[in-house]
């Protein structure tokens, strides 16, 4: 496992300042948020992996700043819409390439879909081997506002979908309803990626040890399902005050994975 931190930390500070603070830090790992056209020019992302190889920091996965417009792109019944929507992200896909990153962070349709999760199924796997293609593994996050919210939603993709990868957003489980450990358990082996946060009495989004995750014991339940990704601290701009907090929650994430680790 290696730890790290998403840039998502820092919005709306520039996404290149946020790389340069986590390689800063000496981060194991990042990932990269993207929230702007401009950010996936080569120049642009040559500059970002240079500040990452700089402090020893490995980029695993990027985000799109697009995954609002994916129910639109993704999920309709107009085709060239959904070819188009393929050739765009493709782009994302490319900018991992040169950013050294292996995996994409996908949120897919809503919630209150008509859609049968077949119909999702069949379009998840076409974008997955789009970006199989260009060396990107595209793996479902869950989110309570999109179709990927409930545990069962990930056991039935895991189903009929084998080779489907996932991202586990623990602020997502619990903003959702759901514990952490449940939707581990309904992601299993497709598990790859995770968000991590804290929780509690002061919010759903907490810096790490503000709340009453235990996080080492989370990563040994994901141990058994064969994870060995990144674990990356992801908080919003206004659930922390001083960059220190981040400082402290990474330092509490290495030392989960070492204590997991015996």
């Amino acid at each position: 496992m290696l730890a790290g931190i998403s840039t998502a930390c820092f919005y709306p500070e520039l996404t290149e300042r946020g790389l340069s603070y986590i390689a800063g830090l000496g981060a194991q790992a990042a990932e990269v948020f993207f929230n702007a056209p401009s950010e996936l020019d080569d120049g642009y992302l040559r500059e970002l992996r240079r500040t990452a190889d700089g402090g020893g920091t490995r980029i695993l996965s990027v985000h799109p700043f697009t995954s609002g417009l994916e129910p639109l792109l993704f999920f309709s019944d107009y085709r060239r819409r959904f070819a188009d929507g393929i050739a765009f992200y493709q782009r994302y896909f490319h900018a991992a390439n040169l950013l050294g990153a292996k995996l994409f962070v996908f949120h897919g349709d809503r919630r209150n879909t008509t859609r049968s999760r077949r119909f999702y199924f069949d379009r998840f796997a076409e974008l997955c081997e789009a970006g199989r293609r260009m060396g990107v593994t595209v793996a479902q996050e869950n989110v309570p506002r999109c179709a990927g919210y409930c545990p069962d939603f990930f056991t039935d993709m895991r189903a009929y979908l084998p080779g489907a990868r996932f991202v586990l957003d623990i602020k997502q489980c619990v903003r959702a309803g759901y514990s952490p450990a449940e939707m581990a358990d309904a992601m299993g082996e497709g598990l790859v990626h995770l968000h991590v946060s804290d929780h509690g009495a002061r919010g759903d989004c907490l810096p790490l040890g503000a709340g009453e995750l235990d996080l080492a014991a989370l990563l040994g339940r994901v141990r058994g399902y064969g994870f060995d990704g990144g674990v990356m601290l992801e908080l919003y701009r206004d659930s922390y005050g001083g960059y220190g907090e981040l400082d402290d929650s990474y330092a509490r994430i290495l030392a989960a994975i070492h204590a997991e680790n015996g």
